[in-house]
Parts: C-alpha cells; sequence; structure tokens
C-alpha cells in the first residue's frame, strides 16, 4: 500500500443510558467535546468527543 500524506481516520461509538452524564463527566475529564448532545429525528441522542490522536469517538443511546 502506498504511503500518502492524507490522514487515516476512523469512527468508535458507545451506547450508554444517559449521553448528557457521560458527556459532562468526560468533559470534566478534560475529553474535548466535539459536537454537544443532539436528539435526532428518530429519537436518538448522539455526542461527539475526540480521542488524544483527535479520532471521533460517537457517545449515543440505543436505537
Amino acid at each position: 500500500m502506498p504511503e500518502t500524506d492524507a490522514p487515516q481516520s476512523f469512527e468508535v461509538g458507545f451506547t450508554v443510558e444517559n449521553v448528557e452524564s457521560t458527556i459532562e463527566k468526560l468533559r470534566s475529564a478534560g475529553v474535548p467535546v466535539v459536537k454537544e448532545p443532539t436528539v435526532k429525528p428518530w429519537g436518538q441522542t448522539v455526542a461527539y468527543v475526540t480521542d488524544p490522536d483527535g479520532h471521533y469517538i460517537e457517545i449515543c443511546t440505543a436505537m
């Protein structure tokens, strides 16, 4: 596979019972929140944080 300058990225998701409280705990621990909790039209609550390498981590309720 050829080397490129394009950043490698992926997303990991975790299902939790309460997205808002989980985000607050993560924020208190210094984790960068990149998207605040949002309720999607289908009823799922979703938020995003990043890990130290900048990868997105989805925090969401079950569908």
